[in-house]
């Protein structure tokens, strides 16, 4: 299968240098509008670089699109209507009328997944089996929490939310663990650094009943050996279950005072070695087209999650 990466920003590079180590496909090339993200992965990875998506199209069988969050729909749609299978990464789009027209170009249930990361961590599949199995009976409440550095923001608090972009990651796992829909009650902002909203607290329920709060920000400073705070607590009628998803669990300390963490589960390494989330996810995006099997994270599921971001903004009142 040849496969390529349109767009060559944070995320494009992660999702590139991944698939480039994958004996199952060939990285047929990558497209980026600027000059220095063609070089990188022109003298990084070896491989044919494009300025555009029309020019990478008919080298490939299969994109996985890592644009801005606000240029999905449009490269989406050329694509699905070029027959080249899609991974795009989340949020599906900004709007659910957006994700509606992405939907439409959807031939089959190979065609197209959203790339919500988080469903293929080891921790969440495993709390998720336990759930289905009852092991905690019905879930009466949840909290969820997703807290990173300014670093995060800087660069796009211009154009987003912070629940646009942290945000859509855990209304996906909700959904995903309890396998029910999300209503939001309320939700409360403040802005720290920017004109949007940089912390969002909301209170949501699920059709079951149960209530979930989720928190997240970007005002981390920079100074903290790890950089991301998230995670994930469920409460039940028999028991509850707890994950800690924040990316720190290899502790680095030199003689000198330095202390950081390092994350060996979410990201890969700057070789591209070991067992990560974004791995499982491409293999499973390859399997699912390979061999015809439907797509694990659908359109549907992608129009949800940004259906409930809509009732967030939509329910938003100012703290400052």
């Amino acid at each position: 299968m040849r496969i390529g990466v349109l767009g060559a920003g944070v995320q494009g590079k992660l999702h590139a240098q991944t698939l480039a180590g994958l004996a199952e496909v060939e990285l047929a090339g990558v497209a980026d509008l600027l000059p220095d993200n063609r070089r990188w992965a022109h003298e990084t990875l070896g491989v044919p670089v494009y300025d555009t998506l029309d020019e990478l199209l008919p080298h490939v069988d299969a994109l996985s699109i890592c644009l801005p969050d606000h240029l999905h729909e449009q490269p989406t749609i050329a694509a699905l209507d070029a027959g080249a299978h899609v991974l795009l990464e989340k949020p599906m789009a900004l709007s659910t009328d957006a994700c509606d027209r992405i939907a439409a170009r959807v031939t089959d249930r190979t065609t197209l997944m959203i790339g919500h990361v988080l469903r293929f961590d080891p921790r969440v599949i495993r709390a998720k089996e336990l759930i289905d199995a009852g092991a905690i009976g019905d879930v009466w409440d949840l909290q969820v929490w997703r807290c990173t550095s300014q670093a995060v923001g800087e660069g796009i608090w211009d154009r987003t939310g912070v629940h646009w972009f942290l945000g859509i990651h855990d209304v996906d796992l909700v959904r995903f663990l309890t396998g029910q829909e999300l209503e939001v009650l309320s939700a409360v902002a403040a802005s720290r650094f920017s004109q949007q909203a940089d912390v969002v607290h909301s209170t949501l329920r699920l059709s079951g009943g149960g209530l979930v709060t989720m928190n997240e920000s970007w005002l981390l400073p920079h100074s903290r050996p790890s950089r991301a705070d998230a995670g994930v607590k469920i409460v039940g009628e028999r028991g509850l279950i707890e994950i800690d998803l924040s990316h720190s669990d290899l502790l680095l300390a030199s003689r000198d005072g330095e202390v950081s963490f390092r994350d060996t589960r979410f990201w890969p390494s700057p070789s591209g070695a070991g067992a990560f989330n974004l791995r499982t996810e491409l293999q499973e995006f390859i399997r699912s087209v390979r061999d015809g099997m439907p797509s694990p994270v659908t359109a549907a599921d992608g129009r949800a999650a940004v259906a409930t971001i809509e009732q967030i903004d939509a329910r938003l009142t100012r703290a400052d």
